[in-house]
């Protein structure tokens, strides 16, 4: 394959140079999720989980909730019980190189910024040393990697991404992908187990109610990220004819036309249900655009300078 711009396709050395951005952020924040078209969203993940360590005396400034009652009761004296944190926290992304995601008015295409997003956060994991895998899907297929602790796996992760990324460039018809969102959606639903951090990236364009039933399925005992990747021209069109194709035709269609004002209707309207349903089930969730720099947008969103 010819090289491509890099706004149009990535390449995985190009996925790879992102390793050096690990440092500037966590993947579960402490503090609220900016959203950088949205404002404040408040993101309470459950954070690792806690094995026993031992019990000891009760020392002012312990977390009451730690009190053994039976064993205080036994000895006459306060006990409390003390944990550590597990050390392993698996990640499962997920991450949508569909036909939708081919499309930027400005800078790269949503594709390949979910891509480097996707990249950015494996190394984080993998830094962090936990596990890394996940699943990569486009119009027509999907890929599972399970998680593993390893480069290697990540690179298996990335070179897939990779491969549906450019697989964009040749193809020759848009598809609604409602039916690979929700086959891609019930898959992981049944190969993740529980206390994942789960990140979705994706557009969430077209995603139908089944959908939003596996994904809330996932949420009820793991940690899910969403992470949206949008365009400022699909909400706010330019004036003037836009040429308008489905991969066979081509037309053009003036800022007047009412099919112009019905897509902006249906583009504005999806994303604000879209992001509604994440604050009605508390999922955390962040904006991504495709004309600002992506380093940058990282920055600011967790509230590095």
């Amino acid at each position: 394959m010819k090289q491509l711009p890099k706004e149009i396709a990535c390449t995985l050395d190009e996925l790879m140079r992102l390793e050096f951005m690990v440092n500037d952020f966590s993947l579960l924040p402490r503090q609220p999720v900016h959203s950088v078209l949205s404002g404040k969203h408040a993101s309470k993940l459950r954070g690792r989980g806690l094995d026993f360590s031992e019990l000891r005396k009760y020392v002012y400034g312990d977390d009451i909730r730690n009190i053994d009652w039976k064993v205080t009761a036994r000895t006459k004296q306060t006990h409390t019980k003390v944990f550590n944190e597990e050390k392993e926290r698996p990640c499962f992304v997920i991450v949508d190189q569909s036909s939708s995601m081919f499309f930027a008015s400005d800078g790269a295409v949503k594709s390949v910024v979910a891509a480097q997003m996707a990249a950015i956060s494996g190394f984080k994991v993998l830094k962090a040393g936990d596990r890394i895998g996940g699943l990569v899907f486009g119009d027509n297929s999907f890929e599972t990697i399970q998680p593993k602790r390893s480069r290697k796996n990540l690179m298996h992760l990335l070179e897939s991404i990779v491969t549906k990324n450019q697989a964009l460039v040749d193809r020759r018809k848009v598809q609604d992908k409602q039916d690979i969102i929700n086959k891609v959606l019930f898959k992981a639903k049944n190969v993740i187990t529980h206390d994942y951090v789960v990140v979705v990236i994706s557009d969430f364009s077209n995603i139908n109610e089944q959908g939003v039933q596996y994904l809330t399925s996932i949420a009820q005992h793991n940690d899910v990220i969403a992470v949206m990747i949008n365009d400022k021209m699909e909400i706010n069109l330019p004036g003037g004819a836009l040429p308008v194709t489905d991969g066979e035709f081509q037309v053009m269609i003036k800022d007047s036309d009412k099919h112009i004002k019905n897509f902006e209707k249906a583009a504005s309207e999806n994303r604000t249900a879209t992001i509604d349903y994440f604050r009605k089930y508390g999922i955390p969730f962040m904006e991504f655009n495709t004309h600002d720099s992506l380093v940058e947008q990282i920055k600011w969103i967790f509230g590095k300078r």
